[in-house]
């Protein structure tokens, strides 16, 4: 799997998802980064009986380990290295390395000591919920169980992701967890050789099978061999609040591009876990795929977008004959009319009436069925939701929030943050009501 720099997309149905959260306060996040709100008795609060992993710790960094003459939880002193090509001095990135992490795993992330400090709540297993800790993923159950998929060779693809069995629709396919996490800045403002020094360190600060793990998979620039392996196989994840990483994830990078895809990616930022999940039923010996652009371009605007991985899509969508691409061309760009014509409904900008409503919604289902797209009606749902109500129809409403709802616990499975944004919806459908029956 590639994801280009600059510019490296987070997932889209992430995007979808991210649009419709409710954001929390800048306070939060203020008092999330301030170290003085922690304690500096490191042992004062320990996860599941694992010394170091603390649940309030100091920010380390070189200077400050040295001084302390301790570095839990981390397996090494932090190496450090000052972003050189900021336009302002910036903070410092260090590699910090834990393990064991996820089984015999271990972890290296690129960051700054502020945020190293904020996710050491993470590293601990006991976070990871049963259902994927229990998963027969070689991560965290030793080769126990036997995945629903095998990594062979793709003709035109290199290696892949191939059902070894029938997949079901909803069926979670495969849990991963990241080997290397780096900062997206890093790529920006610290010089060439100073990254190549920093990746390098986190690289073989892991263990000897992950290494050669990571250096087996797809190069695509022809660069020093880490850069080029991170570059052609991270995605987008988020530390924090939203604060921008790449991620390393050594069997999902594995899964190719499709423009009609067969999975989709659920990440967790509480727990540092991707699952991967099927949008529709796998056939045994078919390759298991994702879109590595968002869903819903045109043909043109995907093969722009996938220049950025140097190659051309050779998928059922874009091998159809120029009249048929034509023809989906049209029902995408139908689509986003569609939404607009919805959003300006709903913002009161122009009058929808419920029938015109009940109108654009029957064409829009018709036109995501045509186009394969169901993974975006959890944006249309919700949007369909708030035009009945705008129009008064809150039977019609009702019927949306329950179809939205069920999409939002699928696709983001219990992930607080964007359940958040469901329990908005529904607040202000319960809001209608009561002002309906209040007369």
């Amino acid at each position: 799997m590639r994801f280009p720099h600059p510019g490296i997309r987070r997932l889209y149905w992430q995007e979808v998802l991210a649009s419709l959260v409710v954001l929390q306060s800048h306070a939060v996040l203020a008092h999330i980064l301030d170290p003085r709100a922690c304690s500096s008795d490191l042992s004062s609060s320990v996860l599941s009986g694992r010394e170091g992993l603390s649940t309030c710790p100091l920010p380390i960094d070189e200077d400050s380990a040295i001084d302390l003459g301790t570095w839990a939880p981390w397996k090494r002193r932090p190496y450090c290295v000052e972003p050189f090509l900021a336009d302002e001095p910036g903070p410092q990135f260090c590699v910090y390395t834990f393990e064991p992490f996820r089984g015999d795993q271990g972890i290296s992330i690129i960051t700054t000591p502020v945020l190293a400090a904020g996710m050491i709540d993470a590293l601990d297993d006991a976070v990871v919920p049963p259902k994927l800790r229990d998963f027969s993923s070689p991560a965290l159950t030793a080769g126990q169980g036997s995945p629903a998929y095998v990594i062979k060779d793709v003709p035109g693809k290199g290696k892949g992701l191939v059902a070894k069995r029938k997949i079901r629709k909803w069926e979670l396919v495969l849990v991963d967890h990241p080997a290397l996490l780096a900062h997206m800045d890093i790529f920006d403002t610290v010089g060439p050789e100073t990254r190549q020094d920093i990746l390098e360190r986190a690289l073989h600060q892991l263990p000897e099978h992950q290494q050669r793990e990571i250096l087996s998979l797809a190069r695509s620039s022809g660069g020093e061999p880490i850069e080029d392996t991170m570059k052609t196989n991270i995605f987008g994840v988020e530390l924090g609040l939203e604060i921008p990483h790449l991620g390393l994830f050594p069997i999902a990078s594995r899964i190719n591009h499709e423009c009609t895809p067969s999975v989709f990616w659920r990440y967790s930022a509480r727990t540092l876990a991707v699952e991967v999940i099927a949008i529709r039923d796998i056939e045994e010996g078919e390759e298991i795929t994702q879109s590595y652009v968002p869903l819903g371009l045109s043909y043109e605007d995907r093969r722009e977008d996938l220049q950025n991985w140097n190659f051309v899509c050779t998928c059922p969508l874009c091998a159809a004959s120029g009249a048929q691409r034509a023809r989906s061309n049209e029902r995408r760009e139908r689509l986003q009319q569609i939404y607009f014509e919805l959003h300006e409904g709903v913002s009161g900008k122009i009058d929808l009436a419920a029938d015109a409503v009940d109108e654009l919604t029957g064409e829009m289902e018709s036109l995501v069925a045509e186009e394969k797209l169901e993974t975006q009606l959890l944006v249309y749902y919700g949007l369909v939701a708030r035009a009945y109500m705008r129009a008064g129809q809150l039977a019609g409403a009702r019927r949306y929030v329950d179809l939205c709802e069920d999409l939002w616990i699928r696709y983001a499975g219990g992930e607080e943050d964007y359940l958040a944004g469901m329990r908005q919806l529904r607040h202000e459908l319960s809001e209608r009501e009561r002002k309906a029956v209040d007369g």
